[in-house]
C-alpha cells in the first residue's frame, strides 16, 4: 500500500508501521475485510450553534414580541428575556440534545499517569449495557434527522475495546439513535484492530493527546519512557486503516495541555503535525488541528503559565508559530483567496482568541494565570446548558464537561432516568447559570454561549426595527462540535 499523500519523512514512518507484524495479522485474519463489510459513515450533526437559539426563539418569542409592542426598546432586557430557559420545563414539550458527553470510566491504561492528571474518581457503576441503554434512549429524544454529538472520554475509552467499536458497541448503538461520535483518546490501545473498528463504526472524529513533538518532553509530561512513540504508533494504525478502507473518518485531532514544560514547543510542534496531514487534491486536510488547553487544577500550579508567559505566548510565541502556517499554506499552494491567518483558520486552537473577552490580553493573562481561564468569556446566561449534557461512570448528569470536573451537584441520575428526564426535572437551575463552578467552563461552550447570544442580539434588533416582521436569527457560527 502506498502513501504518496504524504510528505516523505512521514510517508516512510507509515510504510514501517504498515510493515508490523501486527498489521499482517489482521489483513490475514480477515480484519480488514470484516471491517469493510460493516463500514459505516458519520452522521450528521445537530448545530450546537443553531439549536440553542432555535429552542429560546421557540419558547420566548411570543413574549419578547410582546414585550416590544408595549413599547419595550431596551435591548439588554429584551435579549434578557430571549435569552432565558423557562424555570419549570412546558408539558409536552421534548429535550433536544445537541452534545452528549460520556466519561465512560476513570481507568486509564498510562500508569504512571501524565504528571498534570487531575481526575478525580467516582464509584463506576455504569456498565457497557448501562451506556448502551443511555445511548438508545437518544433516539426517542430526538427528531428525525440530525442528532447530538456524543463525546466519549475517559480515563481511557478504548479500554472498552469491543464493547466501544465492536459489533454490538457502544459507537454502532449512537450511531442506530442518530448520533455523530468523538472519542478522546492517549492512543495507546489504538492497535490495527482498535483503528479498523473505529473507522468501521462510522467515528466522525477523535481527539488525540499530545503535547509536543519532542519525545523526551512528552515522555516526561507523561510519566514514563517510550510515551511518544506509542502515541504515534496509534496515530499511524488509525491513519491506515484510514487509507485500507478508502474514507477520511474520523478526521484526528490533537489535544494539547500547555504547560510551562511545551509552551515554547507551539511553532515547531505545529511545524510537526503540519507535516502529518494528507494532501487533499481540493482544501487542506482538517487532520491535526490543535486544541490547547491550559493545564487545570491546583495541584498543577507550578506546570501553569505566569501571566508574562501568558503574554509572550501569545505574542512572540504565536508569532513564530503564525510564520510556520504561512510557510505551509505556501507550500500546499493554497490559493491567495482562500489563505488567511492561524486564529482565523484554526479559531479554536487559542483559548484566548477563539471566544470575545471581556478584556485584553493581559487581562485574560492574570486571570488564567490564576487558573481562571474561561473567566473573562462567560456570558451573563448560559443559554446552552439545556441542550446538552455530561455523564460520569457512576451514572451522576452535570450540565456540562466544566460541571463534571468542578463537581457542583449533579443534576440526576441517568441509573434512575433518562437524560431528557433529568433535564425536564432540574431545568430551573439554569437560570443560577454562570455560577461559582464555570470557571472551568470549556472553551467550546464559551464559544458556543457567545455566538447564541449575538444571534439572539441580532434577531432583537431584526424585531426592534421598522422592517421587523422576519424570522432571522443572525449569525449563529458553524454547525458541529470540535
Amino acid at each position: 500500500m502506498g502513501f504518496d499523500s504524504f510528505g516523505e519523512s512521514h510517508a516512510e514512518r507509515l510504510e514501517v508501521r504498515w510493515g508490523g507484524a501486527d498489521w499482517w495479522e489482521a489483513v490475514a485474519g480477515g480484519a480488514v475485510e470484516e471491517a469493510g463489510r460493516s463500514l459505516l459513515t458519520p452522521r450528521q450533526t445537530v448545530s450546537v450553534f443553531a439549536l440553542p437559539v432555535t429552542e429560546l426563539k421557540d419558547l420566548n418569542e411570543r413574549q419578547v414580541r410582546g414585550m416590544i409592542e408595549a413599547g419595550e426598546r431596551d435591548e439588554e432586557r429584551l435579549v434578557a428575556a430571549l435569552g432565558t430557559w423557562p424555570t419549570r420545563w412546558p408539558a409536552g414539550r421534548r429535550v433536544r440534545l445537541s452534545f452528549l458527553g460520556i466519561n465512560l470510566s476513570m481507568r486509564c491504561d498510562m500508569q504512571p499517569r501524565c504528571v498534570y492528571c487531575n481526575q478525580q474518581p467516582v464509584a463506576e457503576q455504569m456498565t457497557p449495557a448501562d451506556w448502551r441503554q443511555v445511548l438508545a434512549g437518544l433516539a426517542a429524544a430526538e427528531a428525525e434527522g440530525e442528532g447530538p454529538y456524543v463525546f466519549f472520554t475517559g480515563g481511557e475509552p478504548l479500554l472498552f475495546a469491543e464493547e466501544l467499536w465492536g459489533p454490538g458497541g457502544l459507537l454502532r448503538t449512537a450511531h442506530a439513535a442518530g448520533a455523530v461520535c468523538n472519542v478522546n483518546t492517549n492512543a495507546l490501545a489504538l492497535t490495527p484492530t482498535a483503528a479498523l473498528g473505529l473507522v468501521s463504526a462510522g467515528l466522525g472524529r477523535v481527539h488525540i493527546s499530545l503535547d509536543t513533538h519532542r519525545p523526551e518532553a512528552q515522555d516526561a509530561l507523561r510519566g514514563g519512557s517510550g510515551r511518544w512513540q506509542q502515541v504515534m504508533r496509534g496515530i499511524c494504525n488509525l491513519q491506515i486503516a484510514k487509507a485500507l478502507l478508502g474514507v477520511q473518518h474520523p478526521v484526528i485531532h490533537v489535544n494539547c495541555v500547555l504547560t510551562r514544560r511545551n509552551a515554547d514547543d507551539f511553532p515547531e510542534f505545529l511545524r510537526f503535525l503540519l507535516s502529518l496531514r494528507p494532501r487533499q487534491a481540493e482544501g487542506l486536510s482538517g487532520d491535526f488541528d490543535m486544541h490547547l488547553i491550559p493545564v487545570g487544577g491546583e495541584q498543577n500550579r507550578e506546570l501553569r503559565l505566569t501571566a508574562d508567559e501568558y503574554v509572550r505566548f501569545f505574542t512572540e510565541t504565536g508569532a513564530r508559530a503564525e510564520e510556520v502556517w504561512q510557510e505551509y499554506q505556501t507550500e500546499q499552494e493554497v490559493p491567495a483567496d482562500q489563505r488567511g491567518p492561524l486564529q482565523e483558520k484554526v479559531p479554536f486552537m487559542s483559548p484566548f482568541h477563539r471566544v470575545e473577552q471581556r478584556g485584553d490580553l493581559r487581562e485574560w493573562a492574570e486571570t488564567a494565570a490564576q487558573g481562571r481561564p474561561a473567566e473573562l468569556a462567560l456570558t451573563p446566561r448560559c443559554y446552552v446548558a439545556p441542550t446538552q449534557s455530561f455523564l460520569l461512570p457512576d451514572g451522576s448528569q452535570y450540565w456540562c464537561g466544566g460541571h463534571a470536573t468542578s463537581r457542583p451537584e449533579p443534576l440526576g441520575q441517568v441509573r434512575g432516568a433518562g437524560v431528557a428526564e433529568n433535564i425536564q426535572r432540574s431545568v430551573g437551575q439554569v437560570a443560577c447559570l454562570p455560577g461559582p463552578h464555570c470557571h472551568t467552563c470549556a472553551g467550546a461552550t464559551q464559544a458556543i454561549n457567545r455566538s447564541v447570544e449575538n444571534a439572539l442580539r441580532q434577531t432583537v434588533r431584526e424585531w426592534l426595527s421598522p422592517e421587523g416582521e422576519g424570522e432571522a436569527v443572525g449569525e449563529v457560527g458553524e454547525g458541529g462540535f470540535e
